[in-house]
């Protein structure tokens, strides 16, 4: 029995970056080809490195197939194949070969940063659908995606063949989405071209008591419009607020269930061109409710505190309304806003007994530094007019900057401006943590006609 070891290929693959060309390097062995059919048919494949994916997802994505005749450049394909991929920023591969056939051993490293997919608005499929679907043309998919590679095209393909084979019209995008100034956070895909609305929105799990609030909040989604976000926006605004002002503190709720009810055709006289309609369940779990058991506070010195307490409209024993409180330590930071205190924050930290269906909440205060003003700038007016409301402004330089002056200011001095026209402002406040300033600029213009 003939047996031997193939040479190693070991591929550095730098992210969102096409593989380079492989050479063949220098081998004293036969290559495959001119061994027996019987050698060169593929019998196993063996996966060493990878911590995140299981050995059969990785053998199934290089695209080989068992029990077919292969070589060294089938080899490089699948490697490629995997590289192009974006989950692995290592390559390596050996073969050996026998009577038997030809084994296949992978050495790889995983990437280092894999991201969350989210499917805005697929509302014709469930999730389930969604990922079984994808798994099985993309089999290195587990529910997210490398940030940078071909994986995430992969996964766009099979959902825009999804709604082919279903006859709904639209194509699918992706963005690679996150905080504004901050790194990217998911990979979130979309349905093009159709319109998505919102019939209802309906609960379980919800009292008959909290269904009225829960429906008055649910009429507040954006123009009924469907897409995940939205509605994950909705639930944090709106619906969470519901059991908040009652004291249910841990309340939840699941993902939303879309269901069709109406699905996109040809433009009728019941609505435009390629709109589909759904009507929206939640799931909502209310949890226990909390009364609250006190209320302290820590680190505030620029302030007393019963200053601080007064302030806040909140009754011990009572359901612990916490938007309400958050509303009150709103109040509490324009308040230290207004002596300088512009960096301030207050951090509410809940400790809960369930078995009496308690809260206590500590306020931990954090008052930074008192800032004093700094620069004042006007931009695009004439010097006369920058002058009057240059004196017009009564924070000298040098001075405590008070935060809620600005909303006093800009109405008085808009009243010094030439009647005729419609004026604009914008205004930016900067806060210096070097030297503990706050300049402000304000840019004027003139609005337009309409």
């Amino acid at each position: 029995m003939m047996k031997a070891t193939s040479r190693l290929l070991l591929l550095t693959l730098l992210a969102g970056l096409c593989l380079p060309d492989v050479g063949q390097g220098a081998s004293s062995q036969k290559p495959l080809a001119p061994m027996p059919a019987s050698a060169r048919q593929l019998i196993a494949i063996k996966v060493t490195g990878s911590k995140r994916f299981r050995e059969e997802a990785v053998a199934a994505a290089t695209g080989l197939q068992m029990g077919t005749a292969v070589n060294d450049d089938d080899f490089k394909r699948a490697a490629r194949r995997l590289g192009d991929m974006g989950v692995f920023t290592e390559i390596g591969y050996t073969f050996s070969y026998s009577s038997a056939g030809t084994r296949l051993e992978l050495h790889v490293t995983d990437a280092a940063k894999f991201l969350p997919a989210r499917f805005e608005d697929f509302v014709w499929f469930s999730d389930a659908e969604l990922r079984q679907r994808i798994k099985q043309h993309a089999p290195l998919f587990d529910g997210e995606l490398p940030l940078y590679g071909r994986l995430a095209d992969e996964v766009s393909d099979v959902l825009q063949a999804m709604l082919v084979e279903n006859s709904i019209p639209g194509h699918v995008e992706y963005l690679r989405t996150g905080k504004p100034d901050g790194p990217i956070e998911s990979i979130n895909y979309h349905v093009n071209d159709v319109l998505i609305l919102v019939r209802n929105i309906e609960f379980t799990g919800a009292s008959a008591d909290d269904l009225p609030a829960l429906k008055a909040a649910g009429e507040r989604l954006p123009e009924h419009e469907y897409s995940r976000s939205r509605l994950n926006v909705l639930v944090q605004r709106q619906l969470l607020p519901v059991y908040y002002e009652r004291g249910y503190l841990k309340a939840t709720f699941g993902e939303p269930q879309p269901k069709v009810v109406k699905q996109p055709a040809a433009e009728t006289e019941d609505g435009p061109r390629n709109q589909t309609v759904v009507d929206v369940t939640f799931a909502v779990t209310p949890g226990q409710q909390y009364k609250l058991k006190s209320l302290e506070w820590t680190g505030n010195h620029a302030f007393p505190t019963d200053t601080l307490q007064r302030m806040v409209r909140a009754e011990l024993g009572k359901p612990a309304n916490t938007i309400r409180l958050g509303d009150n330590l709103k109040d509490i930071q324009k308040l230290y806003g207004s002596r300088g205190f512009i960096t301030a924050t207050i951090k509410p930290d809940a400790t809960f007994d369930d078995e009496a269906g308690t809260v206590a909440i500590r306020l931990d205060v954090t008052e930074g530094y008192v800032y004093h003003m700094g620069e004042l700038e006007f931009r695009g007016l004439d010097n006369s007019l920058m002058a009057k409301l240059r004196n017009a402004w009564k924070i000298r330089f040098g001075e405590v900057y008070d935060s809620t002056y600005l909303s006093e200011y800009l109405p008085a001095a808009h009243k010094l401006l030439p009647p005729a026209l419609d004026w604009d402002v914008a205004s930016h406040v900067t806060a210096n943590g070097r030297d503990k300033t706050v300049d402000v600029d304000l840019i004027y213009s003139v609005k337009a006609p309409k």
